[in-house]
């Protein structure tokens, strides 16, 4: 999701102070996530790396 697509989402008619901040930690949540995974697979290449270098 992009940042314009979340900004959408919270703009929508009828969204209160709460909605939005539930939209904003959902999104940087969901982010967080994705990006442990991403974290997780390059410490992954990296040993993989070091281990072939010995």
């Amino acid at each position: 999701m992009t940042l314009g697509e979340i900004t959408k989402q919270m703009e929508e008619n009828g969204r209160t102070k709460e909605e939005k901040i539930r939209i904003l930690r959902k999104n940087r949540a969901q982010l967080l996530e994705e990006i442990h995974g991403k974290q997780q697979l390059l410490d992954q290449l990296d040993y993989m790396l070091y281990e072939m270098k010995k």
